[in-house]
């Protein structure tokens, strides 16, 4: 191979090297923020159950 060729792949390389790495970042970031809002839509819907099921035993034992 000639050696502007080789510098051509080369060039090529890194920059395809480059754009992978900015989309496992973006992807990242991506798969974090939705991890994050799911767990807090998670975390609600827990403590809505565990409360009705505290109401329910308090109206069980006639405390309220």
């Amino acid at each position: 191979m000639s050696d502007n060729l080789k510098e051509d792949l080369e060039l090529i390389k890194d920059r395809l090297d480059k754009l992978e790495n900015k989309l496992e970042e973006s992807h990242g970031e991506f798969s974090h923020q939705t991890g994050k809002s799911v767990g807090r839509d998670i975390g609600i819907l827990y403590g809505i159950i565990i409360a009705l099921l505290f109401i329910i035993i308090m109206l069980k034992f006639h405390i309220i």
